[in-house]
C-alpha cells in the first residue's frame, strides 16, 4: 500500500510542476490564443491534481483500515 502512496505523491508533484510550466509558458505568450492554450493545459493538470488527491485520501483511509484491523 506504501507504494501505491508514494507513486500518487510523485505523480502530484508532477502535475504541480507541470501547472508552474505551463504557468510560465502562459505568461511569457505573446499570442492571445497560444496564452489561452497553456492556461487551460494549466486548469487541466489542476485537476488532475485534485483526482490523485482524492485517491491519495481513499488509500489513506484504506491503509488505516488496514492498520486497524491488524493492531
Amino acid at each position: 500500500m506504501q507504494q501505491i502512496l508514494d507513486g500518487i505523491l510523485e505523480a502530484i508533484e508532477d502535475e504541480i510542476k507541470a501547472q508552474k510550466h505551463y504557468q510560465t509558458l502562459a505568461e511569457n505568450a505573446a499570442d492571445p490564443k497560444v496564452k489561452k492554450f497553456f492556461e487551460q493545459l494549466k486548469r487541466d493538470e489542476e485537476e488532475h491534481e485534485q483526482a490523485l488527491r482524492t485517491r491519495y485520501e481513499a488509500f489513506m483511509k484504506l491503509q488505516e483500515a488496514d492498520q486497524r484491523e491488524k493492531g
